[in-house]
């Protein structure tokens, strides 16, 4: 598919300190990017979507998101819920870069994992420090 990855540098930091479940999960999102690109959501057992769809375009987490290509995949952690006919959701999220999507872009860029809403009920998204 011509699809390639790679881990942002302070999640790769991280990456090394999760327990391997959680490792594997982030190592089979990227076995499937590898594999199938991301021309076609339905190789995913998990949700792929843009980070800024649900928010208003007047938040400024929607031009955060936006200008930053963030998408998130449910990862299946702690483990999937099958909400809908395409697609699983779980309550744990993989950030990610999808650089230059808009024009056929094939890089990804791992970013962070982390719950689905922070503590306060919001849509997490990862600090600009991620992005570095």
């Amino acid at each position: 598919m011509g699809f390639t990855l790679s881990f942002g540098r302070k999640f790769a930091t991280e990456f090394k300190n999760f327990p391997k479940d959680q490792q594997d999960k982030i190592l089979d999102f990227w076995g499937l990017v590898s594999t199938h690109g991301l021309t076609h959501f339905s190789f995913f057992p998990g949700k792929i979507s843009p980070s800024w769809c649900g928010l208003s375009s007047t938040d400024p987490r929607y031009s955060f998101t936006q200008d930053n290509s963030l998408w998130h995949y449910h990862i299946g952690i702690p483990s999937y819920r099958k909400n809908h006919d395409k697609y699983s959701t779980s309550d744990w999220v993989l950030h990610f870069q999808w650089v230059n999507y808009r024009n056929g872009g094939t890089h990804i860029n791992l970013i962070d994992v982390y719950q689905h809403y922070s503590s306060d009920g919001t849509f997490y998204i990862p600090h600009p420090s991620y992005l570095e």
